[in-house]
């Protein structure tokens, strides 16, 4: 498995797409530092070599179906297009597999990771081995994901958090299902801390300032400070406690 050679070709891929169009190089971008990040986290983990170019790999190709998502539909929105992980895999297949990595049980295991990427919950019935690909991608996407979000705009709004949002978030859960308006979207993303699996990148956000960031734009763009100022704390504490732990 060699990582640069993949990455060539990852780019070949990509140049088959217009790469004037921002949402294209957003994700080619993000591509590459999800790689760099399923990386550091599987050093983290102290796993072998070949497992370590896997997660790399894997963080490479976990939003292969991007592209052509975009191409077709010209949005990020799952619901309102197609789910971009199973749309990767099956690019991923058109494309040629083999030209990124020829072991048949490493595709395999990228697949599963892949379509459990972008879902709420990693599936149930998977082996320890499959459920930690899907953790380090989970993770180091959603890293990736926040250090984007700090150079959002969020629009102002004089809408409402819930009170099961609100309560959810104070106890360290998030329903990414029952999201009503605008302020609880923007709260629901901050709350994926949540789901993060490892100390590593609890440390690394804590150390990035990235949750902050987010949240104080938050707050200085909409009316709800007194809920705002609330999860903010909460989440700063939840991370802080984590990140004296590492």
């Amino acid at each position: 498995m060699n990582i640069e050679e993949a990455k060539k070709q990852f780019k070949m891929y990509v140049d088959n797409y217009n790469f004037d169009n921002e949402k294209i190089k957003l994700k080619y971008h993000h591509s590459l530092r999800v790689s760099k990040l399923c990386k550091d986290i599987a050093i983290s983990l102290n796993l072998n070599e070949e497992d370590i170019k896997v997660a790399e790999l894997l963080g490479l190709l976990h939003d292969f179906g991007r592209f052509e998502q975009i191409k077709l539909y010209d949005t990020f929105n799952d619901k309102k297009s197609v789910d971009h992980a199973v749309l990767g895999v099956e690019q991923l297949e058109k494309f040629g597999f083999n030209k990124f990595v020829d072991d048949k049980d490493i595709q395999n295991l990228i697949k599963i990771a892949i379509l459990n990427h972008n879902k709420t919950f990693i599936e149930k019935g998977l082996s320890d081995k499959e459920i930690l690909f899907c953790q380090i991608i989970r993770d180091a996407d959603k890293i990736d994901i926040f250090y984007i979000y700090q150079d959002k705009n969020y629009v102002s709004t004089d809408e409402y958090i819930n009170d099961k949002i609100f309560n959810r978030i104070i106890n360290c859960k998030v329903d990414f299902e029952t999201c009503s308006n605008l302020l609880e979207k923007y709260v629901i993303e901050v709350a994926m801390i949540y789901d993060i699996n490892f100390l590593w990148s609890y440390k690394y956000l804590y150390d990035k300032n990235y949750i902050l960031n987010i949240i104080d734009k938050i707050i200085s763009t909409n009316k709800q400070e007194g809920r705002l100022l609330l999860i903010k704390d909460k989440i700063i504490n939840y991370l802080k406690n984590k990140e004296e732990l590492c």
